[in-house]
């Protein structure tokens, strides 16, 4: 059973090609509460992601797994990650748009504070 019409098996597949996302990303809005700017590297068979948050901290590095459009692979359209503070998940889901990466961030607090879960969302473009 398949879900969709691209779900069905091509005679023509391609690895993902990772390039459309890798670069340096800087947010449009230069007064977000949330991420300044996130940079997405090749490192071997790897894709991984740096942000740097507001104001100026570094979250490190953590692994990213792009997606292509369809099942027959081609260009990367978006991403997803996760960061894990101990006291914070971060889920990080992202999409071109145009010549845009709309970037979603699921914020989940893990220490008894009693804070919301919250969500952001921003928009960058390659410097």
């Amino acid at each position: 059973m398949i879900a969709r019409l691209s779900d069905r098996a091509s005679d023509r597949t391609a690895p993902i090609d990772s390039s459309p996302l890798l670069g340096q990303w800087l947010n449009y809005d230069v007064t977000s509460r949330n991420i300044c700017q996130l940079t997405l590297i090749q490192r071997g068979d790897a894709v991984i992601l740096r942000i740097t948050g507001v104001p100026d901290v570094d979250w490190g590095e953590t692994p990213a797994s792009p997606f292509a459009l369809t099942v027959s692979g081609g260009d990367a359209v978006a991403f997803k990650a996760a960061y894990d503070f101990e006291f914070l998940r971060v889920a990080v889901l992202a999409y071109l748009n145009k010549r845009l990466l709309v970037v979603d961030a699921y914020s989940t607090f893990h220490d008894g504070s009693g804070r919301s879960s919250y969500f952001a969302r921003d928009h960058f473009y390659l410097r």
